[in-house]
């Protein structure tokens, strides 16, 4: 018998089993990584009652907060504050930051619809899409430019739901000729935002008012 040809045979073998071995793993590497792959981050903005671990303050909003979430398979979902604290290690900017480069890419797909008057003059801009970053999208400089021509440098946003915004310019009279339309757009809504009105440019977002109260 010829053992040197056997031992060719099984070392030859060996080393094929080998080398699929790894090329398995490998490719189940692969899997396992983009199975793991993280979506991205979504700022979400949120009536205040809502219970999420992950909370930032608006300024001067009574009725309304950030929270830190994400897009599962399911829908929309929050961060555990351990999850959050092991994900973003530096905080809340951060999340911040990332987060808001995921809803830039979100408002340069859509586009504003304008409700005018019968004269032909722009009353106010109505945004709606399923992308729950969409409403994190009016703290981008991308939301601000969109509407900067049309309404100025100060905005008046209103978010009654996930899915839809609401920007005018700076008038006091507009806004109360639509406040009870847009309140009621609020307590319809299947997952509710905010009541209150924004003030948005180039130093931020900050609540100015309720459209259940005067204003």
């Amino acid at each position: 018998m010829n053992w040197s040809f056997i031992s060719f045979l099984l070392i030859f073998s060996l080393i094929a089993e080998l080398g699929l071995a790894q090329r398995l793993d490998q490719e189940s590497t692969k899997k396992t990584s983009k199975s793991q792959k993280s979506p991205p981050p979504i700022l979400i903005i949120q009536p205040k009652y809502m219970r999420s671990e992950v909370v930032m303050m608006i300024p001067d909003a009574r009725h309304t907060v950030y929270s830190a979430g994400y897009l599962g398979e399911l829908g929309l979902n929050y961060f555990k504050a351990e999850e959050f604290r092991h994900k973003f290690s530096k905080g809340w900017k951060e999340f911040r930051d990332k987060a808001l480069i995921n809803a830039t890419s979100v408002i340069k797909s859509v586009k504003p619809e304008y409700i005018k008057d019968s004269t032909g003059k722009i009353e106010y801009a109505l945004i709606q899409s399923d992308n729950p970053a969409i409403v994190s999208s009016v703290n981008t400089q991308q939301f601000r430019d969109l509407f900067k021509e049309n309404f100025g440098s100060d905005l008046w946003v209103i978010i009654p739901s996930r899915s839809t915004i609401l920007v005018m310019s700076a008038d006091k009279n507009r806004l109360n000729t639509y406040k009870k339309a847009f309140y009621q757009m609020f307590l319809d809504a299947i997952y509710p935002v905010s009541r209150e009105v924004f003030l948005i440019n180039s130093k931020g977002l900050w609540a100015i008012g309720d459209l259940k109260t005067s204003f």
